[in-house]
């Protein structure tokens, strides 16, 4: 059975400074307000995820729960470690086995994570195109299966500002 991937990057965050960790970095409320509103762009191109999965970084987890809020109502944002920066797509992908047989998984990380995820789902290598992740951006990668065991295909890669457009359309 196929599935879609949405490989989604976390949205816009407060400022690394020296008085908060990296790990503790939450969405502003401008970033909050974007990604809400890109959700809906979202619910509108079908997007109703089965699990959500998030890096175990807060404004990670925050994303998740954001587009969790408007696309699967019923659905629990789960902290997945190998989203965490600096883990390579073979572990990210060794754990999606226990989501098998579901048909839309959306992952919520960090980049260049998910641009070189996005070039190993496509080409198995993480440097032939590594796709350029803004801050709430989302991939479609459509997959035979989980773990995926060979090349999959890039439905679409939208940009926060075209997905913010198409949910504004739907009114």
């Amino acid at each position: 059975m196929s599935c879609t991937l949405y490989l989604v990057r976390h949205g816009i965050a407060d400022v690394a400074d020296a008085s908060t960790d990296d790990v503790d970095r939450r969405l502003t409320e401008d970033g909050a307000r974007k990604i809400a509103r890109a959700a809906v762009g979202l619910k509108r191109l079908g997007v109703a995820p089965d699990v959500v999965l998030a890096s175990p970084l807060r404004r990670a987890a925050e994303t998740g729960a954001a587009l969790v809020g408007v696309l699967s109502p019923d659905t629990e944002v789960e902290i997945y470690a190998p989203l965490a920066p600096g883990h390579p797509p073979k572990a990210v992908l060794r754990g999606l086995a226990r989501h098998r047989g579901m048909q839309q998984v959306m992952l919520v990380g960090h980049q260049p994570d998910l641009g070189e995820l996005a070039s190993f789902l496509m080409t198995g290598s993480t440097g032939i195109v590594p796709l350029p992740f803004k801050k709430g951006a989302v991939a479609a990668i459509r997959v035979a299966s989980l773990p995926p065991r060979s090349a999959g295909e890039l439905e679409w890669f939208l940009a926060p500002r075209q997905l913010r457009l198409i949910g504004r359309r739907s009114r």
